[in-house]
């Protein structure tokens, strides 16, 4: 069964520290080194397992002048990891060494990255990666990161944001938790001020859930449509096929598909070694390679 979760989007200043930190501190591949679609400007990096599995991607669209953020009436925030049972104790000796203070829970260590974006290491009963999508790197095999797990949606109204869910979903809320299979879930929390919410370093700009295919994704992008939702678009980005949706909180939601998938234009051995470009983009190369965003 494929994960619930596809991905999640973020925005971080820096692309220096960002990368150095998911890599060599959360042991997760930079898997595509690419552009945002919208800004060619913008670069985007995309971390993983070893293949970029959906289900365990976290990216970042890289903005070198990027101010606060402010979250305030509506947001995303928490990035919560799945790392397997028995694990718990190298997490903490490793982030001791890499000097990144932390909290531990019930099982689970909280800190921050360089944007302040909430990570939450969650050991799980499940056992490791299998040896195909571990990284090479210094986090041994058996205590890698195996995905994700949840993360939260912050809104006015909850009880509209569950029947988003359950109306186009099938997904049903309790006690604004929303179970999307044995382990995986997302949660919806009370917001209680008007004030607007500002983009900013270590926003989250949305969060992808996985379809099977095109097709399903087609079926879904009608019913969204039968059902009145705020659909923002639906297009190919190359890696994967996706449907954007406002959700009535405000929050953007992405349903993916999970093909083609990152090596339909770099070998497996090589993903994210240079900047790639999907078909679509690579007539203007020279022209996005010139006009990059450079870091401040």
């Amino acid at each position: 069964m494929f994960p619930s979760i596809h991905h999640v989007s973020l925005l971080t200043r820096f692309a220096e520290e960002n990368l150095l930190f998911y890599t060599d501190i959360l042991g997760l591949r930079l898997v595509k080194k690419t552009v945002n679609q919208e800004n060619h400007h913008m670069l985007h990096y995309y971390y993983g397992d070893y293949a970029g599995t959906p289900g365990s991607v976290i990216t970042f669209f890289v903005v070198p002048s990027l101010a606060q953020r402010y979250d305030n009436h509506h947001f995303l925030s928490t990035i919560a990891l799945k790392i397997p049972k028995d694990s718990l104790n190298f997490w903490k000796q490793h982030l001791t060494s890499m000097n990144v203070p932390f909290m531990e829970e019930h099982r689970t260590l909280h800190f921050v990255d360089k944007d302040q974006v909430a990570i939450h290491l969650v050991e799980v009963e499940q056992g490791p990666l299998k040896k195909e999508r571990q990284v090479k790197n210094s986090i041994p095999g058996n205590k890698q990161i195996l995905g994700l797990l949840s993360t939260d949606f912050h809104v006015a109204t909850p009880e509209k944001t569950a029947d988003f869910f359950h109306q186009l979903l099938g997904l049903k809320s309790q006690d604004d938790h929303i179970q999307l299979n044995d382990t995986d879930f997302i949660r919806l929390l009370p917001t209680f001020t008007n004030k607007k919410t500002r983009m900013g370093r270590g926003s989250m700009d949305h969060i992808a859930f996985s379809v099977k295919d095109e097709q399903t994704l087609e079926m879904l992008h009608e019913k969204a449509k039968n059902q009145g939702w705020n659909i923002e678009q639906i297009i190919h980005r190359g890696y994967f096929k996706s449907l954007y949706i406002r959700e009535p909180g405000g929050n953007r939601v992405e349903f993916a598909t999970l093909t083609p998938g990152f090596t339909i234009d770099e070998p497996l051995n090589n993903l994210g070694e240079k900047l790639a470009l999907p078909a679509f983009l690579e007539q203007d190369r020279a022209e996005i390679e010139r006009n990059i965003y450079k870091e401040k």
